[in-house]
């Protein structure tokens, strides 16, 4: 099998740059030649391990080369456990000494010699401040070597965590192992290669990829730790089309799914880091993890179900299958800046570093400062707004007040543009704009100095551009924008849409407000500019004739061709003079429009803004100050004024950046369906992945009770819970009356506790420890040894962790004591299930 095919068919279509060089090593280094199933004369799997610690290079990578020519014999030693075990040992060491070979030891060679390179410099006499700095790039490429023997820990820790065997008629038969990274010199197919997606897909037997199909001989998950093979187990062997009933002797095997499953998941429960779970993803996870780019779902899944995993785990196939898909494309939503701390080193496995993950508050404080409205340091954030006004606020009521008073001003305004007595006015106005603009080319096109008499000189603006330093030309370029929204805008089919209207009515308000209060002034110094002209160039022509020659016996003039172009000067003067009062003459409609809608106190009002920003801060000041005032809430700025800023803003036409490509939502039950429809009027182009579960909703005001209130019509559901032990999924169950469904884990049962309970709790318990309590007995609980999440806004692997339901969203704990007093069900729902091993629930009577 050819290198193309190789990386073309199984591995990925489109090549990585970070292995280009590895690719270009390889197909110079050997063709993808088979393995042969005899060594030496001897059969491969009969062979002991020891005889092969002295295998040459060459023969080191032959061994792990996917290809296969298998015999019979082939066939029964895959039905022989200690054989294979032996095999998939031998591999594996091979492999952990090929990336020796082809990637750490090359990289060490380097650092020696950078650090020869070094020492020998500073060994010299003469020691300059040149070598200083040669010093200095020698330890930063050391840093940067080092950096990539890290970047092979992966491989180190656990080269690969599956394999599988497939024919085809066209390449024959072919041994894949995959990993969690792909590496083609190890042979390595990464976890979100294409063939890699059959893997997940247990129930696919036959199957294509890019027009070759396959027949899936063997699927086997293997545990492979520091270099070594752990243990393997086939969750699927079917050798009928090779061997006899008799040969197979009931030794193969259909479809076991995740044999290591529960073993993975109960080693997790200690771990103070969140893992990923690319060994353990299901058939349902992955289905929804591998769907087209730009789909719009929404993921409907109980606790524990994998909802972040999924979302995280999405985002790095989509990476990796997409080179074109930037970090700087893609919005990561989360429910707490604590969250995101939590899932940082996942985000290295996952090779996500650079995607930045944001609350929906610190995106929407972005949006503003971007458009220079800058509230960050302005918000109270621990300040305790009423129920009532936040319901409001995030209510389809308040998004319908906000878009009435936009409708009644602009109907006002039309109105007056539309009506019978204002047409023909405006038509003549327009008119006559255009009869200005065309009378402006000839000046435009006068001589220099006549120009520069009326328009100055071209000066460049430090911010970049070009300017005149006189304002006629920027009169002039009002009159062309009064011109423009009269005659082409208020046609328009697009002036019906607010956000257009609002834009288009600022820039027409300027240009005509320009040309009421300055279009005088502005035309009588332009004529009094030229009429100095004109005195200077008849100063000028006087001089001239002062100089005077006898040529052929007769006194003449020597400067006349000087003195015949100025003549011509002073005609062309006297032209643009006359001009110039033609279109000061014509301001007169424009002025008397003006002063007409003057009259609309909403015309003015919106006039005196000048920009979006202000209009903006004017409506909420109309608007949201006059609810807050209602509801008794003085001044100062809260977290859920950017979001009404930000709403103002989009609806007034202001095009908000960032904007991204995709948006994934983490805990999208807790946005309010108005942020979503502004979250889709910023991103208009977006594709909407929300990951949630409606029973985790705990912020009424806000979040959603249905997911149809999104508008997207796509829901996936999960039920089953992958986190929590049988005990505490079968006490949430039954306590709440939830359909979640266990794995078949078991645990401690759930136990009671009192207050003074809680120390004998977490004695000894290793992994991450929480109390999680309602914000009512708050207070009453916390403790000076706990760790406060309010307050550090990190979660400590040592402390116990102490936090209200809100804030632990999204979190996961290997033991958890939950004070459910005063909890919603809810809130309970969640409390519980952030508990990995153990729960206790406190009871306050003591």
């Amino acid at each position: 099998m050819c290198l193309f095919f190789y990386i073309n068919r199984v591995a990925k279509v489109t090549i990585h740059k970070k292995t280009v060089n590895n690719f270009r090593k390889l197909f110079i280094f050997t063709p993808m030649c088979v393995i042969l199933t005899q060594y030496n004369g001897k059969q491969w799997s009969g062979r002991r391990l020891e005889e092969f610690m002295d295998l040459t290079f060459t023969e080191m990578k032959n061994l792990i080369k996917s290809q296969k020519q298998p015999d019979k014999q082939f066939y029964l030693d895959l039905l022989d456990e200690d054989k294979q075990r032996e095999y998939e040992d031998t591999r594996v060491r091979a492999v952990m000494t090929l990336l020796k070979a082809d990637y750490i030891n090359p990289l060490k060679i380097k650092i020696k010699n950078d650090r020869d390179e070094a020492e020998a410099i500073k060994a010299e006499q003469d020691f300059s401040a040149e070598n200083y700095q040669k010093i200095i790039a020698i330890n930063a490429h050391i840093r940067e070597l080092k950096e990539q023997i890290e970047g092979y820990k992966g491989f180190f820790t656990e080269p690969y965590f599956a394999r599988m065997d497939v024919y085809d008629d066209q390449e024959g038969y072919n041994s894949y192992y995959i990993g969690k990274r792909g590496d083609v010199n190890l042979e390595i197919v990464d976890w979100r290669a294409p063939l890699a997606r059959k893997y997940y897909q247990k129930s696919q037997i036959n199957f294509s990829i890019n027009e070759y199909f396959y027949k899936l001989i063997l699927r086997r998950a293997l545990r492979t730790a520091n270099g070594k093979l752990v243990d393997f187990k086939n969750e699927y062997l079917s050798l009928r089309d090779y061997l006899t009933k008799e040969e197979i002797a009931g030794r193969d095997e259909e479809i076991i799914f995740d044999p290591f499953l529960k073993e993975i998941l109960k080693t997790r429960k200690e771990q103070s880091e969140i893992s990923d779970i690319i060994e353990t993803i299901q058939e349902k996870q992955y289905d929804i993890i591998t769907k087209p780019e730009r789909d719009n779902f929404i993921l409907q899944g109980c606790a524990g179900s994998g909802k972040t995993m999924i979302m995280l785990h999405r985002l790095s196939y989509l990476m990796y299958n997409n080179e074109k898909l930037r970090p700087r494309d893609v919005l990561v939503i989360t429910p707490s800046d604590s969250f995101n701390d939590f899932i940082d080193e996942l985000a290295t496995i996952l090779e996500l570093e650079k995607v930045k993950t944001k609350t929906i508050d610190e995106y929407f404080i972005q949006l503003l400062q971007n458009a220079g409205i800058d509230i960050a340091d302005k918000i109270d954030h621990n300040a305790k707004l009423p129920i009532k006004y936040l319901e409001y606020v995030y209510s389809e009521k308040f998004l319908s007040d906000v878009e009435g008073r936009l409708s009644k001003m602009y109907d006002g305004i039309v109105g007056m543009f539309v009506s019978e007595e204002c047409t023909s006015v405006i038509d003549n106005v327009a008119a006559g704009c255009r009869e200005q603009d065309e009378i402006f080319t000839h000046v435009k096109n006068a001589s220099l100095r006549v120009r520069r008499a009326v328009l100055g000189e071209i000066k460049e603006k430090p911010e970049g551009g070009l300017y005149y330093t006189k304002p006629f030309r920027e009169l002039m370029n009002a009159v062309t924008a009064v011109e423009e929204f009269l005659r082409v805008d208020l046609k328009s089919e697009k002036i019906k849409n607010y956000s257009y209207f609002y834009n288009r009515i600022l820039t027409f308000y300027r240009s005509a407000h320009v040309i009421y209060r300055s279009s005088g002034k502005i035309v009588d110094a332009a004529l009094t500019d030229l009429a100095t002209l004109k005195d200077l160039v008849g100063r000028e022509i006087t001089d001239l004739k002062r100089y005077k020659i006898f040529k052929n016996g007769a006194e003449v003039e020597t400067y006349a061709d000087r003195i015949a172009r100025r003549g011509e000067l002073l005609k062309e003067i006297a032209k643009t003079e006359e001009r110039i009062r033609e279109i000061g003459d014509r301001f007169g409609g424009v002025c008397e429009l003006f002063e007409t809608l003057k009259g609309n106190a909403n015309f003015v009002a919106i006039g005196k803004c000048e920009t979006t920003l202000e209009l903006s801060r004017m409506l909420y000041k109309d608007i949201v100050k006059k609810a807050k005032k209602k509801f008794g809430i003085g001044k100062g700025m809260f977290k859920s004024d950017a979001y009404l800023l930000c709403l103002v803003l989009s609806l007034l036409g202001k095009q908000l950046e960032p904007h991204f490509g995709l948006v994934f939502i983490d805990e999208g039950q807790d946005i309010s369906s108005n942020e979503y429809k502004l979250l889709k009027m910023i991103n208009k182009e977006a594709a909407f992945n929300v990951y949630g579960d409606l029973a985790q909703n705990v912020t009424g005001f806000r979040g959603l009770q249905s997911w149809d209130e999104i508008g997207i019509r796509d829901v996936y559901y999960l039920n089953q819970n992958y986190r929590n032990t049988n005990q505490i999924v079968e006490y949430v169950a039954e306590r709440l009356g939830l359909n979640m469904q266990p794995i078949g884990f078991d645990g401690l049962p759930v136990t009671a506790i009192g207050i003074r309970g809680v120390s004998g709790f977490f004695k000894d318990k290793k992994g991450l420890k929480a109390v999680i309590v309602s914000e009512a007995v708050a207070e009453r609980l916390c403790r000076k040894s706990y760790n406060v999440l309010s307050e550090t806004g990190r979660i400590s692997k040592s402390k116990i962790n102490f936090m209200t339901v809100y804030e632990s969203k999204g979190l996961e704990f290997t033991s958890v004591a939950v004070a459910d007093e005063g909890m919603t069900l809810n809130e309970k729902y969640i409390a519980y299930t952030r508990a990995l091993k153990e729960l206790a629930v406190i009871e306050l009577k003591d």
